[in-house]
């Protein structure tokens, strides 16, 4: 059976313009019984699909649309083109992301999945799946976890030990998630990530040796969070990792034990944070991004690609730290001026 957080559009769910655009707050102009069945982009969209101008430099392309209807910009030309039907909104781009998931929602609603579990999946028997859960082939499920209703387990994952996963989440191929990890309702993760790995906490011996210490706290994600491929959590030393509502993690990231995210960050591709570190609500981290452990980022902080945040940051702001790639010996004479200039940058944040 196909493994997909969405229905394929072979599903053939019309809904009237109207009745998609309005739950959403928006009037639709033109036909408003115009049936449509999906969404694409605008050099793709058909007939029965809508499709949004996002930026300017694509309104040659929206002149050319067959698209059924489109999401436009309010100082768009809204009756120059072949559409039958528009919406004219501030920011085409969120209201159309809000009026795909909806009806992705009512397609999911109209085809419920039913309750699976394929032969050479392995449940332990005091296990507890909802209804409409799917666990599918060479998965494992240990004692005690428990699986809310609608619940996808893909091909080859591990869920162990009194694991918790609220209703409605995905699972693709190839997750783990480890002993005592709890995850919220409608929660997404994508192939290879790893929730609940025990974090790295090693303390030297008088021989230089390492000491392992004992990783006994567990994961906490909240719901309609999202895990990107091969993205890792780390298990807590005492207390939980926690990970609020709504974040979304993209692919590569590290986690580190007892990291705490606010509520609605969003973390793009190969970030790495070191434990303890505690990120606020509303802040988004680009990619390749570095930041260090037992610090804090206050609410809705944006930090640039491949900045090294070394210190807490008590102001929200956008935080760049990129140095421009140039000759070594360019680079040595402006980083050295960059440093009489701003002898304590990074202390200011």
């Amino acid at each position: 059976m196909p493994l997909e957080p969405r229905q394929a559009e072979s599903n053939t769910l019309s809904v009237s313009a109207a009745e998609l655009f309005e739950p959403l707050g928006f009037q639709v102009q033109g036909d408003q019984s115009l049936q449509l069945t999906g969404f694409s982009s605008l050099d793709r969209a058909t007939a029965t699909q809508f499709s949004f101008l996002g930026h300017a430099r694509h309104r040659e392309t929206l002149a050319s649309t067959k698209a059924g209807l489109v999401i436009l910009p309010l100082d768009a030309p809204a009756e120059d083109g072949a559409w039958q039907a528009w919406v004219t909104v501030h920011d085409p781009y969120l209201l159309f992301a809000k009026a795909a998931g909806l009806l992705v929602q009512r397609r999911q609603a109209k085809a419920p999945q039913p309750s699976l579990v394929h032969p050479t999946a392995v449940v332990s028997p005091d296990a507890i799946l909802a209804n409409g859960c799917q666990v599918h082939a060479h998965a494992v499920i240990e004692s005690g976890a428990e699986l809310g209703m609608g619940t996808v387990v893909g091909a080859g994952s591990f869920i162990g030990e009194g694991v918790r996963i609220g209703a409605g989440s995905w699972l693709a191929p190839r997750v783990v998630i480890q002993a005592s990890a709890t995850l919220g309702e409608r929660c997404i993760i994508h192939a290879g990530a790893v929730i609940g790995a025990d974090g790295f906490g090693f303390v030297a011996d008088l021989d230089k040796s390492w000491v392992k210490i004992p990783q006994t706290g567990s994961v906490q994600l909240g719901d309609d969070v999202e895990v990107g491929a091969n993205t890792t959590i780390d298990r807590g030393t005492f207390s939980n990792t926690r990970l609020g509502n709504g974040v979304k993690l993209d692919n590569l990231i590290q986690v580190a034990h007892n990291v705490e995210i606010g509520d609605h960050t969003a973390i793009a591709a190969c970030v790495g944070i070191a434990g303890s570190a505690k990120i606020g609500r509303f802040c988004q981290i680009a990619g390749a991004a570095g930041i260090l452990g037992h610090l804090s980022i206050a609410d809705f902080t944006v930090v640039g690609p491949m900045t090294l945040i070394q210190s807490s940051i008590s102001k929200a702001g956008r935080y760049v730290g990129v140095f421009p790639a140039m000759e070594h010996r360019r680079w040595a004479k402006a980083a050295a001026s960059l440093r009489r200039e701003f002898p304590a940058a990074q202390g200011d944040a």
